[in-house]
Formats: C-alpha cells, sequence, structure tokens
C-alpha cells in the first residue's frame, strides 16, 4: 500500500486543515521555477465553517515546513509556520505548553482576489509526529526537483 501523501492537522472535534496533492501541476517539468507546482485540494473546517478549494503549492514550501515541524519535536515553546508563493494558504502552528498546539491561518480560495477564511483551533501536540511523517510521505511522492537560482 502506498503511504498517504496528505497533510492532516485535525483535532478531536472534528476541526481540521487537509492538504490533499493531486498531482505535479507541470509533469515532465524538472525545472525549480516550473517543476516544484503541486496542484492541491485544501479543506479547512473550523468552527461552523467548511471550505474546499485548489491551490497550487510548492514542493520547497513543504520542505521549509518539515524542517520547522520537527523544532516542535525538540521544544515545547516552538513555532512552525507554513506560508505559499501565491498567498493562498498561510498556517502557524505553535506550541503552547508540553502537550498542548495551536493553528492558527488564513485561506483565500484564488490567489491575490479572493475570498479569506481565517481560522483557528486546538491540537494535542502529539499529532506533530504523524505531521511530520505525512509531509515526509508527500515529499517523497514529490520531492523538490532543479536547483534554486536565488
Amino acid at each position: 500500500m502506498t503511504p498517504s501523501t496528505e497533510i492532516l492537522i485535525a483535532n478531536a472535534d472534528g476541526q481540521r486543515l487537509l492538504i490533499r496533492p493531486l498531482t505535479r501541476s507541470h509533469a515532465g517539468l524538472f525545472d525549480y521555477e516550473d517543476g516544484n507546482w503541486i496542484d492541491c485540494e485544501i479543506e479547512v473546517q473550523a468552527g461552523g465553517f467548511r471550505g474546499t478549494f485548489r491551490a497550487d503549492l510548492r514542493s520547497e514550501e513543504f520542505h521549509g515546513f518539515l524542517e520547522q515541524v520537527e523544532g516542535l519535536t525538540r521544544t515545547s515553546d516552538a513555532t512552525a509556520r507554513f506560508s505559499t508563493m501565491e498567498g493562498q494558504l498561510a498556517f502557524t502552528l505553535t506550541a503552547e505548553g508540553s502537550d498542548a498546539l495551536r493553528i492558527s491561518g488564513e485561506a483565500i480560495d484564488v490567489a491575490g482576489i479572493g475570498n479569506r477564511l481565517q481560522f483557528a483551533f486546538d491540537l494535542d501536540q502529539t499529532v506533530v509526529p504523524d505531521i511530520c511523517q505525512a509531509l515526509e510521505n508527500l515529499l517523497a511522492a514529490f520531492p523538490v526537483v532543479g536547483l534554486s537560482t536565488s
């Protein structure tokens, strides 16, 4: 069975952020600028709100986020931030003590001009290893390709 590439950040109350990578946006391209785009479906369920939209995210955005999330396992007062080049999704995971975690962020359905949903909910710190594993699975399926020119 192939490991899931979905990134699920959820609590027991059903609130969640789900990032489901679908395919490379530019299949067959292996340069850094064009080859790292991933067509994703994003689902946010927070409080009484629920929304799903598509966004193109980049492999290196997930890679940078994985490094930060790994930091959450080493200290009880760390923060991991995820943001995208197109600005459609940005969120922060903040460790609050030894067993509490908070996610807060914003989702925009259309880059630059879309509707905005701000969300926040609490999590148990035990979700961190699952998030790390999911990010590793995603990066195994959609590795960063090419070299950055900056």
